[in-house]
């Protein structure tokens, strides 16, 4: 797994859409606040244009609603904007990146340490295609590495620091 402390992780674009996208569709959830969707969309079309926006944001929306309904705990995530990455984030971004890839073997650890058992399905399916949306606007995500995947619960919240959920 990436250093999650360091600004850089978020260089490569894909990457940053992913996470970025992840951190103001689920802060839109927690709010009950429509504007952290918009700040998704705005996102979205300054980096792609609105035209070519409209597929990876509708995909967005629907692994987002996965993660939040078939997860297996309250995600930890980092406020939008934020330049560092915490472990929850690398694996939400994994995920996708796992199924562009068509990795079966990091979909299924992925899937074990976030989803629940009755809505890995529907959380792959949804990956797969945000996964492929991504691919047809020229977004590839970087390979993952099963092994180098820590899947435990995420440490800053092992630590007690506040993570807004």
């Amino acid at each position: 797994m990436p250093d999650l402390q360091t600004p850089e992780n978020q260089t490569r674009r894909a990457e940053r859409l992913v996470v970025e996208g992840v951190r103001r569709w689920m802060a839109g959830y927690a709010t009950n606040d429509a504007s952290c969707w918009e700040m998704a969309w705005d996102l979205y079309a300054a980096e792609l244009g609105k035209e070519r926006a409209r597929r990876p944001v509708s995909e967005l929306s629907c692994y987002a609603r996965a993660l939040k309904t078939h997860g297996t705990r309250s995600l930890c995530l980092f406020p939008y904007d934020c330049p560092k990455l915490c472990q929850d984030e690398c694996l939400v971004m994994a995920f996708v990146a796992a199924a562009q890839q068509q990795n079966t073997a990091a979909q299924e650890s992925i899937a074990q340490a976030l989803f629940h058992p009755e809505g890995r399905n529907d959380a792959l399916f949804a990956a797969t295609e945000f996964a492929s949306a991504l691919g047809e606007c020229g977004l590839m995500l970087a390979t993952v590495d099963p092994d180098s995947l820590t899947l435990e619960m995420c440490p800053l919240r092992k630590m007690g620091l506040p993570i807004r959920h």
